[in-house]
């Protein structure tokens, strides 16, 4: 995730000094990354599936009630499952969660799962 790197100001020398707002930053980077496991937990509203009932695009409301978005690529080879998706996260400033493609054997089942990534 791009870091601010907040600096004492006006508020400096109070709680929310340079120290506490670049740990709060990673604190949220990481409650992001962790939220986005399973966007469908986050969905709010209308969503959008393919013919094998994979959603693709959804609304995000996440816990803060901040808005997002949600939108998946089904996989070709094993109807019914998402490969890869990404997640949004429209704050002040927009964050996007991106979890690539996954890796699957013979069954279906994921071999490798790349780790998800915060820009």
């Amino acid at each position: 995730m791009r870091k601010r790197t907040w600096k004492n100001g006006i508020l400096g020398g109070t709680p929310l000094n340079d120290v506490n707002l670049n740990h709060l930053e990673d604190d949220i980077g990481a409650a992001l990354l962790a939220l986005a496991a399973d966007p469908s937990l986050l969905f709010s509203g209308s969503v959008t599936r393919d013919a094998n009932g994979v959603a693709t695009s959804a609304s995000l409301l996440w816990p803060d009630g901040t808005a997002g978005v949600y939108s998946g690529t089904p996989s070709t080879t094993f109807p019914g499952s998402v490969d890869a998706f990404t997640v949004t996260y429209a704050g002040a400033t927009t964050l996007t969660v991106t979890q690539p493609a996954v890796t699957r054997d013979a069954a279906g089942r994921i071999t490798n799962q790349p780790a998800r990534t915060i820009a």
